[in-house]
């Protein structure tokens, strides 16, 4: 009798340790080590959004560059802005561009770099392809935005031409174009918005020439970075007109 109450202790005993032990297991850190990676992680993401922040001493104009992004910068240095950088097919190319949403539009945002450093932002906006109605639109939207800031265009040029939307000769499709520029000195930068619409008349499905003919960019450069060490071609040397009559 005595020895089975000696066996039943020493059982109790040893499912009492077996028990201890797991709850002990359950309440230690799963992984150590990745939480301290976690950590680690959240604090490079932390320094990166805070380096991306723009110098504050910079003002955004452009006499002095576009959107903190100095004119003159070189290529190699980081734009901050929100966004998506694209990867180029070309890896000598010095240019870099980005997408995103620019206001209520999407766009396509390039800067361009030339010996001197940057000289060029370019934005091309996304527009529809059969409206040359709404092209216009879009251009006399952005043209009427920037005129509030930097007063009415120095230059203008505006030019409808083609068939109207009523066209219907499906057999004999045809272009209907705008040609709309506006310019603004904002020294020492310029700034031109510039929409070339061409799209073919009437809408159909089975058009004769496929493909998007328009485009619609707000360009800002600066001319005194318009540098660069290739040689401008030779001018070409025309024949005396007593050479040909």
């Amino acid at each position: 009798m005595k020895r089975l109450i000696l066996i039943t202790l020493l059982l109790q005993t040893t499912w009492s340790q077996e028990d201890t032990t797991s709850v002990s297991s359950l309440n230690e850190p799963v992984d150590s080590v990745g939480v301290d990676s976690l950590d680690q992680s959240s604090a490079l993401i932390a320094d990166t959004q805070q380096a991306a922040v723009l110098d504050p001493s910079i003002p955004l104009t452009l006499d002095v560059g576009y959107k903190g992004f100095l004119w003159g910068s070189p290529s190699n240095m980081g734009i901050v802005t929100n966004f998506a950088q694209i990867d180029l097919d070309d890896s000598l190319s010095l240019n870099k561009s980005y997408v995103g949403k620019l206001g209520p539009d999407s766009a396509m945002v390039h800067y361009f770099f030339a010996d001197s450093g940057f000289w060029k932002v370019e934005i091309d906006f996304y527009i529809e392809t059969h409206r040359v109605e709404k092209h216009i639109q879009d251009f006399l939207r952005h043209e009427k935005n920037i005129s509030e800031v930097y007063g009415p265009p120095s230059k203008i040029n505006h030019k409808e031409s083609g068939v109207s939307s009523s066209y219907s000769n499906l057999l004999d499709q045809k272009f209907s174009n705008a040609f709309y520029r506006s310019t603004w000195k904002a020294n020492p930068a310029v700034i031109e918005l510039y929409l070339n619409s061409s799209v073919l008349m009437p809408k159909t499905e089975l058009s004769i020439f496929s493909g998007n003919y328009s485009v619609l960019k707000l360009v800002y450069y600066n001319p005194d970075y318009m540098h660069s060490s290739k040689p401008a071609p030779e001018p070409e040397v025309l024949p005396s007109i007593f050479e040909i009559y």
